[in-house]
């Protein structure tokens, strides 16, 4: 028997912690409606059906469709800083249903007919508008894309059941994970909540996609229909147990409601990130794509410096490079320099003076198998004169670390010696000793410290009020991937460690910068089941005042990993390139974006 109503849940009236698009159906018509904390405006006027609305993840254009009837319906893209609509092309005509943005902002998901049926296309929402079949063979619904598409939940009709499946294009599998309709997708990618009738009413359901594990979350007579989540991870659906479908948010088990117009039916609600952030775009860097390089930012010019260029994992001779280039922020333009000495990977740059310094490296070798290992080189370049010169070792032959400047003091910390000590040795010697270089001598020594636990390599690393901010990174071993959670801090002059709040997930090969009293992370590789790994596009952010993390609901370009982030100014960080895995593609990328606060 269902749970009394009264004790399942506690109704109060509380403002929504993000805004929130939904549709309203009332003698009015069916209009779509925008939510804030303080205001509630409807953005579409006249006798049209408008339906299904979306709001990007920032806050700036919602999507819609519109038409007379169901037969006739029409993608339309609103502009909420300019208050208008646009109608969006596309060749299919009818039952045009079910739009969602890529978390990234470039493409539109929809349904829509194919004959007797409807499938699951994607529109891009650059200059070329391209238009892609997702499901070409099947007649589907509700597409709730991740952040750039590589994956889709949907909607599946057959053999008269509703399933929703989750498409991997990138592997081109599909699974399904039970007997439900309308799915949708939490920020981080983590959950997918769906509404399926398997008791006598339509009640919500929440799957976790890398233990699983399935949880009934409503569980009375009433419908719960249209469920989606917030960017803190919160069910928010509409459900008709007061005669009238409104819009709920559940927190902790407790019900708020949201929508409170006693003469109307409040469908499909949808969540905005944290909209005070401005994401943008520079010039992509020149030459060929490559990740793994090393770039400091020095008077209002950014430095890039070797990097890997290929797939990942391959290391033949012509993946390593030696290019140097630079971007002038005046000109918004790339310039290639002299190359550095050595070809190579995986390390860290820093500048000072009319000086830039490039610390070791992952680079190739034919002395050893496999044919790789760590220089233990410093090599030197002076803007002025356009020449690098080699001048000293490391301690030892050191990649995939982190250098760290605090005052007059580079620390090297973390990463390993790659380089194999018998044939056919993939481990490698993971370092414990910090390395100091001294800008004002350039001479090099070994810390008093060593670096706390867990070691780690492929990690991101900040300098924090004087502090080292160690964030994520792969432990050791080669046979697996050993990923961390752990934020730590490390005092660069006594070594003294402090284990800050964990991060939510773990991660190696992410990016992250700080900007004021907070630090954000982005993008990464996280764990998703057994032997499943994906990169992924999320921005976290973290406040060093209140101890908490929180995902913002905004995404970088693409999902990946291996960016170099810097400040480019007090309140906006650039972040550069990284690795990326899509639609059969495994190559670095180009991109050059600005994340501002």
């Amino acid at each position: 028997m269902k749970m009394s109503l009264l004790l399942s849940f506690v109704l109060y009236c509380v403002s929504a912690q993000a805004d929130m698009v939904f549709m309203r159906e009332s003698n009015e018509g069916k209009h779509i409606f925008l939510k804030t904390e303080t205001t509630l405006k409807q953005l579409t006027t006249g006798s049209d059906w408008h339906l299904y609305p979306d709001i990007s993840s920032d806050g700036k254009q919602v999507v819609y469709v519109a038409g007379v009837s169901q037969k006739n319906l029409e993608l339309h893209l609103h502009s909420l800083e300019l208050n208008k609509s646009t109608i969006l092309s596309v060749p299919m005509v009818g039952m045009i249903l079910h739009p969602k943005f890529t978390k990234n902002n470039k493409q539109i998901f929809f349904s829509a007919p194919v004959g007797m049926k409807n499938s699951i296309f994607s529109l891009s929402l650059d200059k070329e508008k391209k238009l892609t079949a997702i499901t070409p063979d099947e007649e589907a619904y509700f597409p709730r894309p991740s952040s750039d598409g590589q994956f889709v939940v949907y909607q599946r009709n057959t053999n008269g059941k509703k399933e929703v499946v989750f498409f991997d294009r990138i592997e081109n599998k599909k699974e399904v994970i039970d007997i439900g309709m309308s799915p949708a997708l939490s920020f981080d990618e983590r959950f997918i909540a769906y509404t399926s009738k398997q008791s006598g009413s339509w009640d919500i359901y929440l799957y976790d996609r890398f233990t699983k594990e399935k949880k009934q979350m409503t569980t009375h007579e009433a419908d719960e229909m249209a469920p989606t989540f917030s960017p803190d991870n919160k069910l928010s659906f509409a459900s008709n147990f007061e005669g009238h479908y409104y819009i709920y948010q559940m927190d902790n088990g407790v019900w708020n409601r949201l929508t409170f117009d006693a003469a109307a039916d409040d469908y499909a609600p949808q969540y905005v990130g944290e909209a005070n952030f401005k994401q943008g775009n520079l010039a992509p860097f020149i030459g060929n794509a490559r990740s793994s390089f090393g770039t400091v930012f020095h008077n209002e010019k950014l430095y890039m410096i070797g990097g890997h260029q290929g797939q990942e994992h391959t290391y033949p001779p012509e993946s390593f490079t030696d290019t140097t280039i630079v971007y002038d922020q005046k000109t918004n333009k790339w310039t290639e320099l002299a190359p550095r000495p050595h070809k190579a990977h995986g390390y860290q740059v820093v500048a000072n003076g009319n000086y830039i310094y490039a610390f070791g490296g992952f680079a190739y070798s034919t002395e050893h198998k496999p044919n790789w290992k760590s220089l233990d080189v410093i090599d030197r370049y002076d803007i002025e004169k356009n020449e690098w010169t080699t001048i000293g070792k490391l301690t030892t032959p050191r990649s995939s670390n982190q250098s760290i400047v605090v005052g007059n003091k580079v620390y090297l910390i973390g990463g390993w010696d790659s380089t194999p000590t018998k044939p056919n040795d993939y481990e490698g010697t993971f370092l414990a000793a910090v390395d100091v270089f001294d800008l004002g001598t350039e001479t090099i020594s070994e810390a008093p410290y060593t670096m706390p636990l867990p070691l780690r390599r492929a990690f991101t690393a900040v300098e924090y009020q004087g502090k080292m901010l160690l964030i994520g990174g792969l432990g050791q071993g080669s046979s697996h991937f050993d990923l961390i959670n752990k934020l730590t801090l490390v005092d660069p002059e006594t070594g003294a460690s402090k284990e800050l709040t964990e991060m939510p997930f773990a991660t190696f090969a992410p990016a992250a910068g700080v900007i004021g009293d907070e630090l954000f992370v982005f993008g990464g590789m996280f764990k998703t089941g057994e032997m499943n790994y994906e990169y992924v596009s999320h921005i976290y952010a973290f406040n060093f005042k209140t101890k908490q993390w929180r995902h913002t609901g905004r995404s970088v370009n693409e999902t990946k990993g291996f960016s170099q982030v810097f400040n480019i100014s007090e309140n906006t960080l650039g972040i550069l390139g990284g690795h990326h895995y899509y639609e059969g593609y495994d190559l670095p990328v180009t991109t050059f974006e600005t994340f501002s606060k």
